[in-house]
């Protein structure tokens, strides 16, 4: 037996079989699990780590943002003795002589107050004294600036006698220091950041501005203190320019990468976006002056290398659990196995040698129920099978041929009764056609062995009916017959099956004494088959039997003991299922359409 359930284990590992499935869903479900765990032991660490690095950014350009801010403090406190210098306005006073003596004197305080400055400020690389008479002086007394560079033109002069400042100064980010002699290669032709302060006279109308142009990378040399080798801090303006970097190249430049918008000049925040296409962190914090903000990026591989130690740790844990699962599935595949190889192999014998299983133990009580109940059930299905299908076919048997019985004419002794008033009368031409439609009828109700029938025959049916019902009531009853596609007629439907719905028209919906009736038989194809309408402008019917009709025809077990809707409705979906039949609908003393929908052949 155990050789039996090993080979039966190697069959089971091969073929689509239920030990296989419990094996492999065994692992694939601990496998997800444990890939799940990782997953989510990564993200979470990851999330970790970028909060760390968020707020250790968030640290160092809240320190950088201090020092700028202090920095600024100091260089407009500067700004404010230059231009609350007497010297300097009456430098910058237009229309006022001023002797050469005089002129002499004024620079010379001018100096010693610029000389007082320089020495105390670190941050400010230069100052500009200029009005708008076109007095140009700085803190080396103009020697290292060109003489000829016309300051008052400039967009940044124009932005410092024009503007009101906040904190205390003006803030005229960024421009280009081309007003210097080429050979001071240290500032020539080189971007800086400045601030301004107007100067105004004694009437307080502005007649100039000292402009302090900040030196970039003793600003640059804030943002130094980040403990991450990849991570860049720089500042931008509320426009996206780039005014302090570390790469002089990139100062001037625009920022445009998704989520730029996302930058709120005086908010603080993080978020991760694509540049230069690597996932990086971006965080930013406002500084001291009103639209500059402090930025820094750092690649994502950055917190995912710090994340790598984890990783390679979660992985050798997976590796272990995985080989573990295996070992354990393969144990729990084996004893399952074991005993259903052997009631595998006594149903084998069924069919064989020997039907009868041999009343075994295999270890668990649900194969013990199969091995005993098997070979019983087997017989009572097989047995229940052939009942099933005899009483199915002995049923609709009997079913069609009680349903066509009903259906045949039983109005011969009206219809020989008006034969003979129309002989009688002397009408031969009608005595004829009443002749050959009720010779048509019986001919066409006696042929028992006919179930199915051509739709052009049983057209032809109806108008015999008709032609004899109409008689009766004198041609009082509008009978028209619309068919635009004759091929239509081709088709075969059952037999016997209109007349029974036109009788229903004549005597419930026209009654014994029509006036002004009317019935119009339709007949076109549609999407399931053939649509057969019959409609009349009768009595119609009431609401509550209108609703009984409706549920009835919904019923496949109904038992009719008259000919009508239900007769005919039966015998279609007992021939061609329960998506075809009648469907019903009526307005009491307007009209009666009944719908009739077969399918094509």
């Amino acid at each position: 037996m155990k050789n039996t359930g090993i080979k039966f284990l190697i069959r089971s590992l091969v073929g689509n079989t239920i030990i296989r499935t419990i094996l492999f869903s065994y692992l694939v479900v601990n496998i997800l699990l444990l890939l799940l765990l990782g997953l989510l032991s990564v993200r979470d660490s990851t999330a970790s780590l970028t909060r760390e690095v968020t707020q250790s950014s968030y640290k160092v350009m809240e320190q950088a943002a201090r020092g700028l801010s202090f920095n600024l403090e100091e260089a407009t406190r500067s700004l404010v003795l230059l231009a609350g210098d007497h010297s300097v306005r009456r430098m910058m006073i237009p229309g006022r002589g001023i002797d050469i003596g005089g002129r002499i004197q004024h620079e010379r305080n001018i100096a010693d107050v610029a000389f007082g400055v320089s020495s105390l400020q670190s941050m400010i690389s230069d100052i500009l004294i200029l009005g708008k008479n076109d007095y140009v002086n700085n803190l080396d007394g103009r020697k290292s600036l060109q003489w000829d560079y016309s300051f008052t033109g400039q967009t940044w002069f124009k932005q410092a006698i024009s503007e009101t400042g906040s904190k205390g100064f003006i803030a005229l980010g960024l421009h280009m220091q081309d007003y210097y002699f080429k050979t001071n290669i240290s500032k020539y032709h080189l971007p800086t950041l400045s601030i301004a302060l107007p100067v105004k006279d004694y009437t307080l109308k502005t007649i100039g501005a000292v402009v302090a142009n900040l030196d970039i990378a003793k600003i640059n040399a804030m943002f130094e203190l980040s403990s991450y080798n990849n991570e860049s801090i720089f500042m931008i303006d509320n426009e996206q320019n780039i005014i302090a970097h570390r790469e002089i190249t990139a100062i001037g430049t625009k920022l445009n990468f998704k989520g730029i918008e996302r930058i709120y000049p005086g908010f603080s925040g993080s978020f991760m976006t694509e540049l230069d296409g690597d996932q990086t962190l971006v965080i930013f914090h406002p500084t001291a002056v009103e639209g500059w903000s402090i930025v820094s990026t750092i690649p994502k591989s950055v917190i995912n290398e710090q994340a790598d130690s984890l990783k390679s740790n979660l992985i050798d844990f997976i590796w272990l659990c995985l080989l573990l699962n295996i070992l354990i599935s393969i144990l729990i595949t084996a004893k399952i196995s074991l005993p259903f190889g052997s009631l595998l192999s006594n149903l084998d014998k069924i069919g064989k040698d020997d039907i009868y299983i041999i009343k075994n133990k295999y270890k668990y009580r649900e194969l013990d129920v199969i091995g005993d109940k098997f070979r019983e059930l087997v017989v009572r299905i097989e047995s229940l099978v052939k009942q099933n299908y005899q009483a199915e076919i002995a049923l609709k048997e009997v079913e069609l041929k009680t349903l066509q019985s009903q259906i045949n004419p039983h109005f011969l002794f009206n219809t020989l009764q008006l034969l003979q008033t129309e002989i009688v009368c002397g009408n031969t031409e009608d005595s004829n056609h009443l002749v050959l439609s009720l010779s048509g009828l019986l001919r066409y109700s006696m042929k028992q062995s006919e179930e199915m029938v051509e739709l052009k025959q049983e057209i032809q049916n109806v108008k015999d009916y008709l032609y004899i019902v109409n008689k009766k009531y004198d041609d009082r009853i509008d009978i028209q017959f619309h068919i635009p596609d004759e091929d239509v007629l081709k088709n075969r439907v059952l037999k016997l099956l209109l007349q029974p719905l036109v009788e229903n028209v004549v005597l419930h919906g026209f009654g014994e004494n029509p006036q002004s009736a009317k019935m119009t038989i339709s007949v076109v194809t549609v999407k399931p088959g053939i649509l057969i309408v019959i409609h009349d402008n009768g009595r119609g019917i009431a609401k509550d039997r209108y609703r009984q009709l409706a549920s009835q025809l919904n019923k496949q077990d109904l038992k009719p003991d008259s000919i009508g809707l239900f007769n005919v409705n039966q015998r279609i979906r007992l021939k061609f299922g329960p998506q075809y039949g009648l469907k019903l609908r009526s307005k009491e003393g307007v009209f009666t359409t009944v719908y009739i929908v077969l399918p094509r052949n």
